[in-house]
């Protein structure tokens, strides 16, 4: 006996409420090193000599004699903002077929907005989450316990002593803590954190809890991921890395930019497009009947005061 089916009653079409995309939910370069906005794409900032704020020269004043004299001495230091950019683009025929639930222009300018935030991510973890950069470099398993080692590691004493470092060159103790997600996860379950909240009213450690046990002001976790597999690989074969890794990376930032400040490193970003870290650009080719979405971003991050950072590389195993 014929029957209808499922398929005479239903044809299938793309959900309009839904759908599955990908994307790193959030970026911490630009939290690590203060962002100033600069008016224009390269100049110089002052870079004070260190000795001469710390060195000890007031003396005993005799009555009718002149006060001991003395002053200081800095330098030039340049900075360039390079110009970072991606477009996508939309062609007619696309636009005209489209179904409703695309939204090309929106989704266009997350994707390659997304595109600038991720590169400006990778390039501050090759920059500055790597040895031979800053004042200090430990690594584990050679310089101290690594911190998945439970039984045998101290993290809260291994950053006290780090922090002293930098405190004994620069006056200042380090307020900020990056830690990649992997470094985060072991150290959020090490006994020697889990047992100094245990009797408190919250017993799971969190960024804030950890941030108050080791005396920083704010500990950055980076989460994001990213592919080198080139574009055409199988999505099946595709491999995905984390960006941050098992390091470790002590600050000592300002909360703010300003003057006779010292800062471990400063994201320079141009205000080309006044008012904006980054700027889209819609553009069209008549020609090709194409709308071409791009972001753009002027920037440079540079590091300012080595002295200011201590890095731990493979912090975990």
């Amino acid at each position: 006996m014929a029957k209808y089916t499922a398929t005479d009653l239903h044809v299938d079409r793309m959900l309009t409420q839904i759908s599955v995309g990908y994307g790193n939910p959030s970026y911490i370069a630009d939290q690590i090193l203060p962002v100033v906005r600069v008016s224009k794409q390269s100049d110089k900032y002052i870079v004070y000599d260190k000795s001469h704020w710390f060195r000890n020269e007031a003396r005993l004043r005799a009555p009718a004699t002149a006060s001991q004299r003395g002053g200081w001495t800095y330098s030039n230091a340049a900075y360039y903002a390079d110009r970072y950019s991606y477009g996508h683009e939309i062609y007619d025929t696309d636009r005209a077929n489209a179904d409703d639930n695309f939204a090309l222009d929106r989704e266009a300018t997350e994707f390659v907005s997304d595109k600038i935030l991720m590169q400006r991510e990778v390039s501050a973890a090759a920059k500055f989450f790597t040895t031979g950069v800053w004042g200090l470099d430990r690594v584990g398993g050679t310089n101290f316990t690594v911190w998945s080692d439970y039984a045998n590691s101290n993290p809260l004493s291994d950053i006290s002593g780090w922090m002293d470092t930098v405190e004994a060159s620069i006056g200042r103790e380090p307020n900020t803590l990056v830690l990649g997600k992997q470094a985060w996860l072991q150290l959020k379950w090490h006994p020697d954190l889990i047992d100094t909240i245990k009797y408190t009213q919250r017993s799971q450690m969190t960024v804030d809890l950890a941030a108050a046990l080791f005396e920083v002001d704010r500990i950055l976790v980076g989460r994001a991921i990213y592919t080198t597999s080139p574009e055409g690989t199988a999505e099946s074969s595709v491999s995905y890395s984390r960006i941050w890794g098992k390091n470790a990376l002590l600050l000592y930032v300002p909360s703010s930019p300003g003057l006779r400040t010292p800062a471990a490193g400063y994201t320079f970003v141009w205000d080309y497009w006044p008012n904006s870290l980054m700027y889209i650009k819609r553009m069209r080719n008549e020609e090709r009947e194409v709308d071409i979405i791009e972001a753009n971003s002027f920037y440079t991050q540079v590091v300012t005061g080595a002295a200011a950072g201590v890095f731990a590389s493979a912090a975990v195993a």
